[in-house]
């Protein structure tokens, strides 16, 4: 009995702490991801998660949310009347995750196919061994003897080499190649695993709550939030069956992802709209004219006073005059330090931890400034010692991130997906088709031979903007057959939207100076010429085009330079661009047809010059 009470009091602590342990077991719970509203950079992201609450307080964690989060987005709602009275985001990088059913593929096969690799160097060090061996065993043979072999046991000898060689060879290529084969079939698969690694997997979010249930009941959490580790780009396949029927645009988009999660089956929106990033809109100030004094050019020091507290500068002043030939100096006082001579006043310079000279300080471009302190009278001492006792100029220079802003110029629109989508979190991109629009376009052939002989057909579509296109490249298939790529500019301020279709060598075009009438004087102190060129266009297809070819002729931004485009010499116009000296011939030209246009210009210059012609 003794010694069954004895048992019973040398277990009890251990219950004890077992059911402690117990008691004391985390309440976790796996958040299920239900959409994603993804932006051009980032994207907002919806889970749920369950969880069977007792009355009164309960802590519980909701594992599976991505480790890359705005906190400051965050936001957590409960079903039940269940209140939630804090909340604590952690990342997890400890996290032991299963490896999915591709990542335990992607090993078992490497495995594999090292341990086949090793079974075959093994044979094949074996076999290089055998090589060896036969090849000095036949030497020994041969050259053992005095008289050495007779004929009968030479032939025999002979026979066995050539025999066992040939086969051992023969293995030794076989085995050669199977070890090539094996190699390439792991590097295959090593490669494939790389990319499977570029997962952003290897951390975890986990949110911790402390909440308050009116009963024991089942809640409902949605927890939402941004992140920046994902994106979308838009993207366009424009089809054109035949220059007599519409053009087809096909606007796709290309998703991406590295949140950590894959995202499974999850409603996804796409949208144009930019989150704020912190922006305020501007407001006037009363505006104080008042004279402008000459001032030394701004340098690091005048970039720290407004920015930070206890700084002066002080400048040498001089007159207009003066300051045509002098050169302002400015000098760094920090205000509340000790009084010092002129000359010692300089404080202490630390640029991102590291102690610099005043030259140094000087040569920093006050755009470089991401943040600056002071540290004067004994908080100065205190740190640098004596170093320190004209104060301290403590400045962290800006990182390569702080230099990117983020522009606003697309439309704001979105695209709600129907179907559920799965978007793997390895950061490549996923094709996802929006919508199919047909437009009528205008098709015309374009030349300007002064700049390029080939002759180009372009699709220009009027009331474009009423497709609500955003700015990206386009894919452009004609006839069935790829042409090439090309780029959509949303923010265009054209009336027509021009898309080059390829050249096509069956409509041609010649360019040629007329000597005949191109001529150059030399009148007093000036010269006079004249140029003449003629331009020949033939339609080799069996139907009628419409023709558009454009010259130049040039602009004079000098009084003392005359240029003039001789109308009568020149083939009457559809269009003239003076500003830019661009003449336009727009026609119909029938199957086979053949026609000529002419442009001539005078140029009057000083004879001493020598000009751009």
């Amino acid at each position: 009995m003794k010694a069954k009470l004895l048992t019973l009091i040398l277990l009890l602590p251990s219950s004890l702490l077992l059911l402690n342990a117990q008691t004391e077991e985390k309440k976790t719970v796996k958040a299920k991801m239900q959409s994603a509203t993804v932006f051009f950079q980032g994207a907002e992201l919806t889970h749920t998660a369950s969880y069977l609450l007792a009355k009164g307080e309960n802590e519980i964690y909701i594992e599976g949310l991505s480790p890359t989060i705005d906190k400051n987005s965050l936001k957590i709602k409960a079903s039940n009347g269940v209140i939630i009275s804090a909340s604590e985001f952690s990342v997890d990088y400890l996290v032991d995750k299963k490896k999915n059913v591709r990542n335990k593929r992607l090993d078992d096969s490497i495995k594999y196919y090292e341990d086949l690799y090793g079974k075959v160097d093994t044979d094949l060090k074996i076999t290089n061994n055998l090589l060896t061996l036969l090849q000095k065993g036949t030497d020994k043979n041969v050259s053992g003897s005095e008289k050495g072999l007779g004929i009968d046991e030479l032939v025999k000898t002979m026979d066995y080499y050539k025999l066992k060689s040939t086969e051992l060879q023969t293995q030794q290529s076989t085995l050669n190649n199977k070890k090539a084969e094996l190699d390439r079939a792991i590097d295959r698969l090593e490669k494939q695993r790389d990319q499977e690694s570029l997962k952003n997997d290897k951390t975890m979010g986990i949110l911790r709550l402390n909440v308050s249930s009116p009963l024991a009941v089942t809640a409902t959490f949605t927890v939402s939030y941004y992140t920046t580790s994902a994106g979308w780009t838009p993207y366009y396949d424009i089809n054109i069956a035949s220059t007599n029927k519409p053009i087809k645009i096909q606007s796709k988009s290309k998703v991406r992802q590295t949140t950590g999660l894959d995202w499974d089956r999850v409603k996804l929106t796409l949208s144009t709209s930019t989150p704020s990033n912190g922006k305020t809109a501007p407001l006037f100030r009363t505006w104080f004219l008042k004279p402008i004094l000459p001032t030394a050019p701004l340098g690091i020091g005048s970039a720290l006073q407004g920015r930070t507290s206890g700084v002066n500068i002080a400048q040498n002043a001089y007159s207009y005059d003066e300051y045509q030939n002098q050169e302002l100096e400015e000098t760094v006082v920090i205000r509340g330090s000790r009084t010092h001579k002129k000359e010692s006043a300089t404080p202490l310079y630390i640029v991102d931890g590291v102690e610099v000279d005043a030259g140094y300080f000087n040569s920093l471009s006050p755009d470089m400034i991401k943040d600056v302190s002071i540290l004067k009278d004994a908080s100065s001492t205190a740190v640098y010692g004596s170093r320190g006792s004209n104060g301290v100029v403590m400045i962290t220079t800006k990182g390569m991130g702080d230099y990117v802003s983020q522009s606003e110029n697309e439309l704001n629109m979105s695209f709600a997906i129907d179907l559920p989508y799965t978007i793997p979190g390895n950061g490549k991109e996923q094709a996802i088709d929006l919508s199919t629009k047909e437009i009528k376009a205008e098709y015309k052939y374009y030349c300007a031979p002064k700049l390029d002989k080939e002759t180009y057909l372009l699709a220009e579509i009027s009331g474009w903007e009423e497709l609500n296109l955003l700015s990206g490249k386009a894919n452009i298939t004609y006839d069935g057959t790829y042409v090439g790529e090309s780029y959509i500019d949303a923010r265009s301020t054209q009336q027509k939207l021009a898309l080059t279709l390829g050249t096509d060598k069956r409509v041609s075009v010649k360019r040629e100076k007329l000597q005949d009438y191109s001529s150059k004087k030399t009148l007093s102190n000036n010269i006079e010429q004249v140029f003449t060129y003629r331009l020949t266009v033939r339609n080799n297809q069996n139907k009628t085009i419409k023709m558009v070819l454009k010259d130049q002729y040039p602009i004079s931004m000098q009084k003392n330079i005359d240029v003039k485009l001789l109308t009568k010499d020149t083939t009457p116009w559809t269009a003239n661009k003076e500003d830019l000296g661009v003449i336009s011939w727009e026609e119909d030209l029938k199957a086979g047809e053949t026609k000529v246009y002419q442009i001539s210009y005078e140029v009057k210059y000083p004879k001493e010059s020598n000009l751009n012609l």
